[in-house]
């Protein structure tokens, strides 16, 4: 498996690939291009023989800022420093590869310690759609602890509850 940049050629593959994932639920074609657009050295992609099968994209932080779309943000402890937010996480095996998924996750986690980052979050639906498979499990062997909740207002302006997954880098 390769990781690498995402490309704007890559994005309709990779939006065919989180519709699959989650349905209605994932992100529309103009969302996934206005992110890309937003954070392009912030966008990879995992590839098998020269085909896309996932995506990782974050941003970076620093101290209390706060994503867009967050709200009723409760922390065990509060933020400090330069901190990455993984926006979005998507494969094709939806968490069943979890040695492919990880890769992934460590190439992002790398490019965040070296742009200065000490910690990474991820929020995680509550109900997330892949627990059968695992989500949470992976976020934890990948040594991220829940250290709060979050509400997250969707592309579509859908309230979503969240676990606040942390992890020190």
């Amino acid at each position: 498996m390769k990781i690498r940049e995402a490309l704007e050629r890559d994005l309709d593959y990779l939006f065919e690939i989180d519709k699959k994932s989650y349905g209605d639920d994932g992100w529309s074609k103009e969302f996934m291009l206005a992110r890309f657009k937003s954070f392009p050295n912030e966008f990879f992609v995992a590839e098998e023989n020269g085909k896309p099968t996932g995506f990782i994209i974050f941003e970076i932080l620093s101290g209390n800022e706060t994503p867009a779309g967050f709200s009723n943000m409760k922390l065990y402890k509060p933020l400090a420093g330069k901190w990455m937010h993984i926006i979005g996480f998507t494969t094709k095996t939806n968490y069943k590869d979890k040695a492919a998924d990880s890769k992934l996750l460590l190439a992002a986690e790398n490019i965040g310690k070296r742009e200065g980052c000490i910690e990474a979050f991820v929020p995680l639906s509550k109900n997330h759609p892949f627990e059968e498979n695992g989500a949470f499990k992976f976020w934890k062997e990948n040594g991220y602890k829940k250290s709060g909740e979050i509400d997250w207002t969707s592309e579509i302006g859908s309230s979503v509850s969240c676990y606040f997954y942390r992890k020190k880098l």
